[in-house]
């Protein structure tokens, strides 16, 4: 029996199991490096966020404890009820049985496998040949959206795999019953709404209800055109609408707790502008299409440039009334709706979408390249077997022809392999761009790489007769021209440049030590740093939030998008990462003074941070060996007032000061305007002067009023800014240093304006050592005498909080 089963299936399915084992040998060979290297590519918010979380979860469960609470982040962390940690979403049961790095590994990795095979057969179940379905799932898998900047994350992506697996069952619901499409369609989206991303889940959800709803009033073919209230007629929008509903229920214990949470999170309402960050403007939409290294935000709009041709070939030929298939049009619309809406506040469409009551929670318009590249990947598996139905290829056989296609194949497989080289050539240093290969030559060899696929392509069509030979050959096409431009972009990325070895992910930072010396649960910390601020650094010298929960330290700060809106507002007005200010906020240091008592009262025993509690380091400017900060400091120093300023832990020989006066026209050459006070960490004082026309100087010198009155000269000019709108002067900053007495470590530097009426503003302020080439910018002093430094090095602070209550319950 199970024999004759088998003759019958395998000659209608073993075109497919082909097709299929294409996929996994594509996927083996766009990640060796992981799959058989030490190097892993869950960076980013997997490593610094998912990852962290889901030990602390997995554990928990592993030894017999739900997974509802952790100490370890944001003074105390829902876990289970948080959809982004996913605890419900199969995926992540690796960690129960794996190392966690592995665990997340494979969590990121399932959708380059998972959605190219969705894809195609949801391709296959409406209708188009085994090679259009193998060009549809490989263009949309690795496509501009699945194959994003940030895609390495795995948290959009593993929502969005499940979406063309729902597709294929509302489709499937015209030919077959309810009670097999239903719960399959609702078991898929379950699974999309368990992976935990919710601007995924939702637009994926819009997706499948307009598909439900098109396939209900414009049915795929004539044979499905019942009348217009029948209850078959209406079968695909039913089982869109009633899988996300089951789906809801499935997921309900993650889902409605993630949205009481949401309603009380600094998301709980978005501005129309930070709802439009993240749009694509109309030419960069264009051209990242072809060119995503270059041009992206955190996801692209790239698509294979041979899906591409075959989706504009599928509305050239259903311009011409080639309609014998509804769905296209549906796919023609998404694609065109999509891209609008990509394009976000550069449309008036941005401004509708903002009125809409779910949709207008989510940022970042250029993600709707989910839809985007989904759509064109379908049509483009339209226009493969339409135009390939319209082509006569060749009678006969002939070696020559075979050998000729081999020949453009192993052609396209060298340009592919130097173009790779070229573009992984380690890049100059760039915020954005991670490649050395000039933009000029990158179209140039896509050019020349894309001429000889579609040769090869129209050589096969016109040359080769319908045989396995010509399958064969179009198959190769299909993985070459949907493999090289996609590994070109991961190379650069997060699949080779951006990924770290296993090695540097277990290193565990001296300040984590030194904390795992007090007791966790007497002990909160507050990690006062950027979320990646130390992803690539050889030797980590501090951990970010995160991670201090894999070495059991209990920590205030976090990286959470829902973080609660009144944690955020006592921390400072805070951001998801629990450190950087949300935007329109300036940076606040006030919880460090002695007025506050939030960290006191949070048990926040120590802080650890970068020199003068900065949550990064600065980006520095060099002049005579000295760095100088790129930041602006900004202090204005009225006559008779005084600032404190940070010192450092670091020796010291000079201090550099860039600053400038006002209203100073009436001071006379050489005369002291201000007093420096140099406070040694043995307590010692060095005093030093700033003269006018020597040290500093009048900002507006060299307007043209002020010049010929002045009674100081310029000092040495630092920087020159447009004094006015007209750019009639220059606005100057002036540069100085002082030298200091000792070489010693700095406990204050103190500033003293003592001139009778001019204002001073200090732009930087740094202190160096001249002779081992360290520079350390110095800011504000706002933090109290209860924080004490105990423990300095490599630019890197821990600070103790003598001043911190026991642990207590606050109940709101």
């Amino acid at each position: 029996m199970l024999k004759s089963r088998w003759k019958h299936w395998w000659p209608h399915r073993r075109g497919d199991v082909f097709a299929l084992a294409s996929i996994v040998f594509f996927f083996v060979a766009f990640f060796p490096q992981v799959l058989f290297g030490d190097r892993f590519i869950i960076t980013g918010d997997a490593y610094f966020h998912s990852h962290p979380l889901r030990t602390v979860a997995w554990n928990m469960i592993r030894s017999g404890e739900l997974p509802q609470w952790t100490p370890y982040v944001l003074a105390g962390y829902p876990l289970l009820s948080m959809s982004q940690v996913a605890i419900g979403y199969p995926f992540t049961w690796g960690y129960l049985f794996l190392p966690g790095l592995w665990a997340e590994q494979v969590y990121v990795l399932a959708p380059y496998l998972l959605s190219p095979i969705f894809t195609y057969a949801y391709v296959r179940e409406i209708g188009r040949s085994r090679l259009a379905a193998l060009l549809a799932g490989l263009a949309f898998g690795f496509g501009g959206m699945m194959c994003g900047f940030i895609s390495n994350s795995g948290i959009l992506t593993n929502s969005l795999l499940w979406t063309p697996l729902v597709l294929l069952f509302i489709d499937r619901v015209q030919r077959r019953s309810i009670a097999h499409c239903l719960p399959r369609a609702t078991l898929a989206y379950a699974l999309a709404v368990l992976a935990g991303h919710p601007q995924s889940y939702v637009y994926a959800g819009v997706l499948i209800a307009a598909y439900g709803f098109y396939l209900s009033i414009c049915p795929a073919t004539r044979l499905n055109e019942d009348a217009m209230l029948s209850w078959r007629r209406w079968r695909p929008l039913i089982v869109a609408l009633a899988s996300m509903v089951l789906a809801a229920g499935i997921a309900a214990f993650q889902l409605f707790e993630s949205l009481r949470v949401a309603h009380r999170s600094i998301r709980s309402e978005i501005t129309y502008q930070r709802f439009s960050e993240g749009s694509f403007s109309f030419k960069e939409a264009l051209l990242s299409i072809g060119a995503p290294l270059y041009h992206y935000v955190d996801t692209s709009t790239f698509l294979a440039p041979i899906a591409l041709l075959f989706a504009v070939a599928c509305l050239v030929l259903y311009s011409r009334r080639d309609r014998s298939d509804s769905r296209s049009l549906f796919w023609i619309i998404t694609a065109l709706v999509s891209f609008v809406l990509l394009l976000g506040s550069n449309t008036p469409l941005s401004r509708v979408a903002y009125l809409i009551p779910v949709l207008k929670q989510f940022r970042v318009p250029s993600r709707h390249t989910f839809e985007w590249t989904l759509a064109v990947s379908i049509l483009a598996a339209y226009g493969w077997d339409r135009t390939r139905s319209l082509v006569r290829g060749s009678k006969k056989l002939q070696t020559r022809n075979i050998l000729a296609a081999v020949a453009l194949a192993v052609l396209a497989i060298g340009i592919g392999f130097f173009w790779w080289r070229l573009a992984s050539a380690p890049a100059q240093p760039h915020p954005t761009i991670f490649t050395n290969l000039h933009e000029g030559a990158y179209w140039l060899w896509k050019l020349g790489f894309t001429i000889v696929i579609v040769f090869l392509v129209v050589w096969c069509f016109i040359k080769l007769p319908s045989s396995r030979a010509q399958s064969a050959l179009l198959g190769t096409a299909i993985l070459i021209a949907c493999f090289v431009e996609p590994a070109v972009s991961i190379w650069c990325w997060w699949g080779g440049r951006l990924s770290l070895h296993s090695a540097r992910l277990q290193m565990v930072s001296p300040t984590t030590r030194l904390l795992q010396q007090f007791p966790a649960v007497q002990n909160r910390v507050y990690t006062r740093t950027e979320l990646f601020a130390e992803e690539f650094g050889a030797q980590p010298r501090l951990e970010s939030p995160n991670l201090h929960a894999l070495h059991g330290l209990h920590n205030i700060a976090g990286m959470e998008p829902l973080i609660l809106e009144r944690f955020s507002r006592a921390l400072g007005n805070i951001g998801p990462d629990s450190v950087t200010p949300l935007p329109g906020f300036p940076d606040n240091d006030d919880i460090f003074s002695a007025r506050s008592h939030v960290l006191d009262l949070l048990n926040t025993t120590h802080v650890v941070s970068f020199v003068n509690l900065r949550p990064f380091l600065d980006q520095l400017i060099y002049r005579d060996r000295v760095g100088i900060s790129s930041k602006d400091l900004g202090v204005v120093v009225g006559p008779g007032q005084s600032v404190k300023l940070t010192g450092s832990g670091h020796a010291v020989n000079g201090l550099a000061i860039v600053s400038s006066l006002a209203n100073s026209v009436g001071i006379a050459q050489g005369t002291p305007v201000a007093r420096v006070y140099v406070t040694m960490n043995d307590s010692k004082v060095e005093q030093y002067s700033l003269r006018a026309g020597i040290d500093t100087a009048e900002w507006a010198h060299d307007r043209p009023d002020v010049k010929t009155v002045i009674q100081h000269q310029n000092a040495a000019v630092y920087e020159s800014r447009p004094g006015d709108e007209a750019n009639s002067f220059a606005a100057n900053r002036y540069y100085t240093r002082v030298a200091l007495a000792d070489q010693q470590s700095i406990a204050q530097v103190e500033i003293e304006n003592i001139s009778q009426g001019a204002s001073l503003a200090l732009w930087h302020l740094t202190l160096y050592d001249s002779t081992a080439g360290y520079s350390c910018p110095i800011i504000k002093f706002n933090r109290s005498e209860f924080w004490q430094t105990i423990y300095s090095q490599e630019s890197v602070e821990v600070l103790q909080n003598t001043r911190a209550q026991p642990r207590a319950w606050l109940v709101a």
